[in-house]
């Protein structure tokens, strides 16, 4: 009885073996996944970088090219790298420090425009980007902050794949929480009267005259970038890849998805579309144990736990090295004065005479940092990435926006109660020392940024989850069209019903006309008859 029973087990496991081998589900093959981002920063690749590697660790393969090199060791993401942001920065002569305190703006656009179109050029020339048009692709990510120069290589992928079956799913990632730059080509809108353009510093409760310019800024910044700085990118892979390749907007009416690093509790809410989808704090995670040699600086000396440390950082684009000398003494000499210790990102070792208390690095575990127990302050120049993991972390800011989002950053948290807010040229030693004791000694900086993080990490999943989700979702439902608003194939008349408005215009004035002739011909009519009935009655009484 044993033996059959034995026996009938092995059969019963033979049967389900063969069975895995015949099912759709017995064996499952890694899918290939490109994530592009031809020109940015390693500020921004550190944003979406959590997602492709744990699309990696599921056993996908990931062909990252990116502007930032040595940022994972996942063995399954392949890198190529593409044009660094610094390097862009560098061929043109822009000392942001030295522009603020000559009180002058910063023009990305302009910047990027006179920049960008050459070094993309190359991008398109290069042996392994032209690989990558022979290979076959499960899904195209795509990074849109500055990278519209990359929608021909985008465009070719997803046209070529998409002969052989059903085209690839595009998904947009925006470092920056998503606004009008990538929501109207796929039918969002967020309206002027309480979404701040990106470029100024208003909230949500504007005033007629912030409304005015807002409205005016949307759309003029809307002009520049379709008459001048999309046609210059637009011409860069028109040259390469032929003059009947596809604009702009026909390339991004493509996107399945967008994912947006924002979050509401971070900024204030906005109305989306449901394939726009809110991320923000992806990257954001526990802290780790320090490096022996910061740990070692932190809890060296005389100084009490509670102290604590400041960070110091304006990221990765804004160097502190290219600060002026007056400003470097200046910032010394206050670290120097205070109780706490300071860390500060710096990239040279041009300084002599550091003060005890003061540790530069060229590199900083910025996240590690913000978790630590010890830290008391962090003092940033505003990247939507340092806040968002500021807030995570729960940590009180000085803040110093400099150019693009960091304004409106700066402003957002100011007036969520956790940021003292410093122009560059208006920072001296009085003033910095002034604010960093507000921040350290009024504990309702520190409470209002613990309330926010509570607000912030009370989510039903984590965002890295919830973006895992929506890529999956797209993947499975071949791009999800049924996602899609049928509002992103509407001209702008079309969209604000403005032909519907001048419809209702022409008829409501017609009939306004029409009312004002009959009523004109009846008083004619009455006045006529009028003048004519007593001479009637008097003509035939006589």
């Amino acid at each position: 009885m044993q033996s059959f029973r034995n026996g009938v087990t092995v059969a019963l496991l033979l049967f389900l073996l063969l069975l895995g081998w015949t099912l759709p589900f017995g064996k499952v093959e890694g899918r290939n996944i490109l994530s592009v981002e031809f020109v940015g920063g390693k500020s921004h690749v550190i944003t979406y970088l959590p997602l492709l590697e744990e699309l990696a660790r599921r056993g996908d393969n990931v062909t990252l090219i990116s502007p930032s090199q040595g940022l994972t060791k996942e063995a399954n993401i392949h890198q190529i790298f593409s044009l660094d942001g610094d390097a862009i920065l560098k061929e043109n002569p822009v000392d942001p420090f030295a522009m603020l305190e000559r009180n002058e703006a910063i023009n990305l656009v302009s910047i990027l425009a006179r920049s960008v179109p050459k070094r993309c050029r190359e991008m398109y020339d290069r042996p392994e980007i032209e690989a990558l048009y022979e290979q076959d692709f499960d899904l195209v990510l795509l990074q849109y902050v500055y990278n519209e120069c990359a929608l021909g290589f985008v465009d070719k992928i997803l046209t070529k794949n998409g002969t052989k079956s059903t085209a690839p799913p595009l998904i947009v990632f925006s470092v920056l929480n998503a606004d009008y730059r990538i929501l109207n080509y796929v039918g969002g809108n967020h309206p002027s009267s309480f979404v701040s353009n990106p470029y100024l510093d208003f909230n949500d409760k504007m005033t007629f005259s912030q409304r005015l310019v807002n409205f005016g800024a949307n759309h003029l910044h809307e002009a520049v970038r379709r008459f001048y700085y999309l046609p210059a990118m637009e011409a860069v892979y028109k040259d390469k890849l032929g003059r009947d390749a596809p604009s702009v907007a026909e390339v991004l009416s493509k996107t399945a998805l967008v994912l947006s690093n924002g979050h509401f509790s971070t900024s204030p809410p906005r109305p989306n579309l449901p394939n726009v989808v809110e991320v923000g704090g992806m990257h954001s995670r526990k802290a780790k144990r320090l490096p022996k040699e910061i740990e070692n600086f932190l809890s060296s000396g005389n100084r009490t736990d509670d102290d604590g440390f400041i960070l110091f950082s304006l990221g990765t684009n804004l160097l502190s090295s290219a600060m002026s000398v007056q400003k470097k003494a200046m910032l010394l000499n206050v670290f120097s004065r205070l109780k706490q210790k300071v860390i500060w990102k710096y990239e040279s070792d041009d300084i002599e005479n550091v003060p005890k208390n003061v540790y530069l690095s060229k590199w900083i575990p910025q996240q590690d940092l913000l978790g630590h127990p010890k830290i008391r302050l962090f003092i940033t120049h505003c990247g939507a990435g340092g806040i968002e993991e500021a807030i995570f972390h729960g940590v009180p800011l000085i803040g110093i926006p400099f150019f693009g989002d960091q304004p409106l950053n700066a402003l957002t948290a100011e007036r969520q109660g956790f940021l003292v807010r410093l122009e560059w040229k208006d920072v001296t030693e009085e003033r910095l020392i002034e604010a960093i004791n507000e921040v350290i000694n009024n504990s309702k900086y520190r409470d209002n940024v613990k309330r926010l993080s509570t607000i912030f990490r009370d989510q039903i999943d984590n965002p890295l989850d919830r973006a895992l989700f929506w890529v999956e979702y797209v993947m499975r439902h071949n791009g999800a069209p049924h996602l899609r608003s049928a509002a992103r194939n509407l001209s702008l008349i079309q969209y604000h019903s403005l032909d519907v408005i001048a419809a209702y215009a022409v008829i409501i004035f017609a009939l306004f006309f029409l009312l004002f002739v009959i009523a004109k011909h009846s008083i004619s009519f009455v006045t006529y008859w009028t003048q004519r009935c007593p001479k009637m009655y008097k003509y035939k009484s006589t």
